[in-house]
């Protein structure tokens, strides 16, 4: 009797092994079958919200769905769960809705660095026309600092040649932001582009209210304004004047040439 009782207990253990089994077989072959209906799929974003135009996109407003390859590659620009990091802190370029697809056209494409972007905060970009018989050549390129001269005629003196402001970062020379960029590399020897030679113009970035008075300075400057390099490591002497020179201010007070308007 004993020894029916033992069987018994082997035989109730291998048919719950096998029972076990039975059921992982089938599960699995369930999966199998609805993978091969539904094909690979993929793993993208969705949005978890309606969304206006112009809003900054945080973590919470997407999430993460699989879809099935076929119905992704009929979607075009779908973002997917590897670009996500791309999302967080970009603005929406239109308008969307909960439970649509991610799509690269929805962020703002001014997300690429635009030359603007370069300006500091609080500060102008101001385009100053220069002799280009008198520019200083490839010397001066973006990212620069530069002195600003012109010939004044103060009042009761003849004209003559004043620093009108000093350390100016130059922003574009000639209309263009670009630094000149690397045409080769042979190992450690780069070749970059031609920076300009000559140019009319030099874009230099100035505090709101120095760009104000700037203008109204250049207008009552007798010919044109000659640009000076200097050495950008070069600081500012305690003595040195931060805005428009003050010797030349007077000039301010004086009513316009006739010839500015």
């Amino acid at each position: 009797m004993a020894e029916t009782i033992v069987w018994n207990k082997k035989l109730l253990i291998v048919s719950l092994i096998l029972g076990v089994l039975a059921v992982v077989v089938y599960y699995l072959h369930e999966w199998s079958l609805q993978k091969r209906l539904r094909g690979e799929t993929v793993r993208v974003l969705k949005w978890n919200r309606d969304m206006a135009a112009g809003e900054e996109v945080v973590e919470a407003d997407f999430s993460i769905v699989d879809v099935s390859s076929s119905i992704a590659n009929q979607v075009e620009g779908l973002v997917k769960e590897n670009d996500k990091a791309f999302l967080i802190g970009a603005h929406l370029n239109r308008n969307v809705r909960k439970g649509d697809f991610v799509r690269y056209k929805d962020i703002l494409e001014s997300r690429v660095r635009t030359p603007d972007q370069d300006i500091t905060l609080g500060m102008r970009a101001l385009t100053i026309p220069i002799d280009p018989n008198y520019s200083p050549g490839e010397v001066i390129r973006v990212g620069s600092r530069v002195d600003l001269l012109g010939v004044v005629a103060l009042k009761g003196k003849p004209p003559r040649a004043y620093t009108l402001v000093k350390n100016l970062r130059v922003l574009a020379v000639g209309g263009v932001s670009e630094k000149p960029q690397p045409l080769s590399v042979t190992g450690k020897t780069r070749r970059y582009g031609t920076a300009r030679r000559v140019y009319r113009s030099v874009t230099v970035e100035v505090k709101p209210e120095l760009a104000e008075r700037l203008v109204d300075l250049l207008l009552r400057i007798h010919g044109k304004v000659w640009v000076v390099a200097r050495n950008p490591a070069e600081p500012l002497k305690p003595n040195d004047f931060k805005g428009i020179n003050p010797e030349v201010e007077p000039i301010l007070s004086q009513p316009l040439p006739s010839k500015s308007f």
